[in-house]
């Protein structure tokens, strides 16, 4: 049972993805499941974000426009 609570986090997030993203979809229906799990853990566990500057805009104010 090692890695079950980790599993079903990951499926929640992939089920709250869903819900909102018909993009997210059309990966599951092009990739399949194991490759679109794997891009989404790839995505979120990758070097795409530089934590300093990630640490900069966060200490900005936060302006919402609405168009």
């Amino acid at each position: 049972m090692k890695g079950y609570h980790f599993l079903m986090r990951l499926a929640h997030l992939i089920n709250t993805l869903a819900r909102f993203s018909k993009q997210l979809a059309a990966l599951f229906v092009q990739l399949g499941v194991q490759a679109t799990i794997g891009f989404i853990r790839n995505t979120l566990t990758g070097p795409w974000l530089d934590p300093q500057e990630v640490e900069q805009r966060l200490q900005r104010p936060f302006r919402l426009s609405l168009l």
